[in-house]
């Protein structure tokens, strides 16, 4: 039945796909550049600021059907303007010379066809951008989200004088028609020109989230092995939808043992028991997946730091889907409640000023990232090798 309506939906729509297959290993994606004059950047600079954020599509804390907090499918103009003004605000605090986003949209329906990369653009110090198509669906069916074009985009202070994207694993868990619809991950990569004909890459990534059948572990795989490919200096960051590698190495990745008191890996406070057995249902974390990047890359935010256990890792989680304004099942209010999001640069090169924006006082940001998202920007200073 399943395949009958994806033909009949192919059929309606002529010849041109309903939903792009992305059929590509490694392409040339496009280039952009702000219309409005923007301040000059140093230089021949000696370090470039960092920023990752999923920015989730422009929505701030508006609570959507998938998230089991609320039923929202569509968002309103002013709405996404209003959410994109605060995001671009608290962006320009911190000024970042490389600005890593994932869950940015161009035409989405969903986000009312606003295009967040040109926004950006326009209404913070960064000059150029890439934009890493991920989802190109003419119409999503499910809940009528309908038309849906979403991507990661790197930003950059300087120049990008070459952009592409790196296809990732596809699920294998899915209906033919799900799939079809379904987003493909893959990994935005660009070269900067940063002054003395010097060029460093930018990279970033957003892993599946969902998946039952191990694509997140290949995706992430994947992603280690194009780093230690990379000629390039490099910074890499993103969602990785993965917890860090605090549990005992000789642990089962699957299992609590070894992690007892030092990380957690269920039981977040801003989980549903409604989303259990849904497409939404949160998969095992995996966190030794992660201990090579501890290993062989020079991580934003080392272990040391990170701690053990809650109260010592509160301070550098990520992610949450409860926002501060709301309360779950057990009248608990919303925080952040794990990490999922990270920066890394090649072993041996130097951070410094690095943080997890969760509130404002962080590194004197003066906005408020927990109501603009459901992710914390990540952020750090590089010294250029």
């Amino acid at each position: 039945m399943r395949r009958l309506l994806l033909l009949v939906f192919l059929a309606a729509t002529g010849c041109e796909w309903i939903a792009d297959p992305q059929n590509f290993t490694r392409e040339d994606i496009p280039r952009f550049k702000a219309k409005a004059e923007h301040p000059a950047p140093i230089e021949n600079p000696t370090q470039l600021k960092v920023m990752a954020w999923n920015v989730k599509y422009g929505a701030c804390r508006v609570d959507f059907w998938f998230d089991f907090w609320g039923d929202r499918v569509q968002l309103s103009t002013a709405e996404v303007n209003d959410c994109l003004t605060k995001i671009a605000a608290l962006i320009k605090e911190y000024d970042p010379d490389i600005l890593l986003t994932e869950e940015i949209e161009v035409g989405s329906k969903r986000s009312a066809y606003v295009d967040m990369v040109q926004f950006l653009l326009e209404n913070t110090n960064l000059r150029y951008a890439a934009y890493d198509e991920t989802w190109d669906a003419r119409y999503v069916p499910s809940e009528g989200v309908g038309r849906i074009q979403l991507g990661n985009a790197i930003f950059s202070r300087y120049p990008i004088v070459k952009a592409e994207r790196i296809r990732q694993e596809d699920r294998t868990d899915q209906d033919v028609l799900t799939k079809t619809f379904y987003i493909k991950r893959a990994i935005g990569r660009a070269e900067i020109e940063v002054g003395n004909d010097r060029r460093v890459a930018a990279m970033v990534v957003h892993t599946e989230a969902y998946d039952f059948d191990g694509t997140k572990q290949k995706q992430i795989k994947q992603i280690f092995d194009v780093l230690k490919a990379e000629q390039l200096p490099w910074v890499i960051g993103g969602d990785w939808n993965e917890l860090p590698p605090v549990c005992d190495e000789k642990a089962e990745p699957t299992s609590a043992e070894g992690c007892e008191g030092k990380l957690r890996l269920s039981g977040f406070l801003d989980e549903r028991a409604s989303s259990k057995g849904t497409e939404y249902e949160q998969p095992p974390y995996t966190p030794s997946v992660m201990k090579p990047y501890y290993d062989d890359f020079e991580p934003s935010l080392p272990l040391a730091r990170y701690g053990v256990g809650d109260a010592a890792q509160r301070p550098f989680f990520t992610h949450t889907v409860l926002g501060p304004d709301g309360v779950n099942d057990e009248g608990t209010p919303g925080w952040w409640n794990r990490t999922l999001d990270y920066l890394f640069v090649r072993k041996g090169e130097v951070w410094s000023n690095t943080d997890v924006l969760q509130e404002p006082g962080r590194l004197g940001i003066t906005g408020d990232p927990s109501r603009l998202s459901d992710h914390a920007p990540v952020v750090g200073t590089w010294s250029l090798p």
